[in-house]
């Protein structure tokens, strides 16, 4: 997940997740929608008490984490190859 400024996930680079890390605002997490049969992985937001995944590349919206979007676990570490 690549991005024009700031933090930026590089497309080839493993992604460490912590399945039982503390799920809090301003993480990245892995997290499953209900209308996809496929994880995602985004920044977790929120904004007036209402979950958002936020993708790091601002040309893709925001995402509403309601109560059917099941967060997985918390990015803790990437590494790649060179």
């Amino acid at each position: 997940m690549t991005a024009p400024t700031g933090v930026s996930v590089p497309e080839g680079m493993m992604i460490l997740v912590d399945t039982e890390a503390d799920v809090q605002p301003g993480r990245l997490v892995i997290a499953k929608l209900p209308a996809s049969n496929e994880a995602t992985f985004k920044k977790l937001v929120e904004d007036g008490g209402t979950r958002y995944l936020k993708p790091l590349n601002p040309a893709y919206k925001m995402i509403e984490c309601d109560a059917d979007c099941r967060i997985i676990g918390v990015a803790v570490r990437m590494t790649g190859r060179l």
